[in-house]
């Protein structure tokens, strides 16, 4: 079987003090709001847990932040040559990193193109959409180093993708981030939306649920032109949608409609269930102290599905969109149901139902899905 760790190896420290940072909202709200760098032997521990829940198959290290390159180059090797050492037979291993790329250089891209890591590095768009929240610790835009890194990583021949984080600006100008992605031949993207805080409610830079479908129907069609012309550019959650309606499991967890155990491990080993979650009352265990298996017997793992339930939208029930997203993910819940009787995702999809299931059958039959 397969068995996926999300690995937090520097907790919620940062080089970067983006505007909307959702961990920074998530660690404030828990009573240690950063555990500081991973000590080997938790590194170790974890490895160990993870080989041990596997069974065999494939065990997937996913490393994300606050920032992961902040533990250092020296953790990520030790902790690949752990792992390399402790593998089981017959077991294979992967690799992905989400990160700002700021401190990726040569000697990183090596390492990172030696163990087969898959990149997600972080882009806003365009220099002036970036620069306006992802900010380094003195105010200044970061989007020059970003765009030096998609160099380096391409030098190395690092596998990468990108994620953007659409807030309220970047969303007015779908056609501009389309061509951004397009003139800078960044074909695999993955774009989120900026969401209130947690307990703060509507930020400077969140959406609004009319602006967020909005820009998914005009980026959707333009989207869909570009691969009409014979130019494919991967769209996770486009790809998803595809992909459901041609009668296929959805990779996203957010379009499950039903929360499932990710197993997020913070850097003094606490296992969380999500990465949304990584707070106090969801806290599972400790790697140190218990097997990952026995995670799914504790009181936080209890209270975390609990709360999902109680959190579902009842007009989701009857909502013809409900196959395409199961009443979605529970962090963007409140997001969706913000204005009575209108929800941004079941508008996207009206307008873009019937295309979706027209580029499943055409990928259905060339053997492209």
């Amino acid at each position: 079987m397969s068995f996926s760790l999300l690995i937090k190896p520097a907790s919620s420290l940062c080089n970067l003090r983006c505007r909307y940072c959702f961990y920074a909202d998530v660690s404030k709200n828990r009573e240690n709001a950063s555990f500081g760098c991973m000590k080997p032997e938790v590194a170790h521990t974890l490895i160990d847990r993870a080989f041990a829940a596997s069974h065999g198959g494939t065990v997937s290290f996913a490393f994300q932040g606050g920032e992961p390159t902040v533990a250092g180059l020296d953790f990520f090797r030790d902790f690949t040559a752990y792992a390399d050492e402790h593998c089981p037979k017959g077991t294979q291993i992967s690799y992905t990193i989400q990160t700002n790329g700021i401190l990726l250089d040569d000697e990183w891209c090596a390492f990172l193109k030696e163990h087969a890591f898959l990149v997600g590095l972080s882009l806003d768009g365009p220099k002036q959409e970036h620069d306006l929240c992802r900010v380094d610790a003195q105010d200044r835009g970061t989007f020059q180093t970003v765009m030096q890194t998609v160099q380096r990583l391409r030098a190395h021949h690092v596998d990468f993708n990108i994620l953007t984080v659409l807030t309220k600006t970047l969303a007015r100008h779908p056609q501009q981030l389309f061509s951004f992605y397009k003139k800078n031949d960044l074909r695999f993207v993955q774009i989120i939306p900026c969401l209130d805080s947690l307990e703060d409610g509507g930020g400077a830079y969140s959406l609004t649920p009319e602006l967020y479908a909005s820009f998914l129907k005009t980026f959707f069609r333009l989207w869909l032109d570009e691969f009409r012309r014979g130019n494919y550019i991967s769209v996770r959650l486009f790809d998803n949608l595809v992909r459901m309606a041609a009668g296929q499991h959805p990779e996203q967890c957010g379009l499950l409609g039903q929360c499932q155990c990710q197993f997020v491990a913070e850097a003094d080993g606490s296992l969380y269930p999500c990465d949304f979650y990584v707070l106090d009352p969801y806290r599972m265990g400790n790697v140190m102290d218990m097997p990952l298996e026995d995670m799914f017997k504790s009181e936080g793992y209890k209270a975390f599905l609990a709360d999902n339930e109680s959190s579902r939208n009842p007009k989701c029930e009857t909502c013809w969109a409900r196959p395409a997203c199961g009443g979605g993910c529970r962090r963007y819940r409140p997001f969706y149901f913000t204005k009575e009787d209108y929800c941004p995702y079941a508008d996207f999809l009206t307008a873009c139902a019937r295309d979706i299931r027209w580029l499943a059958r055409i990928l259905s039959q060339e053997g492209g899905i």
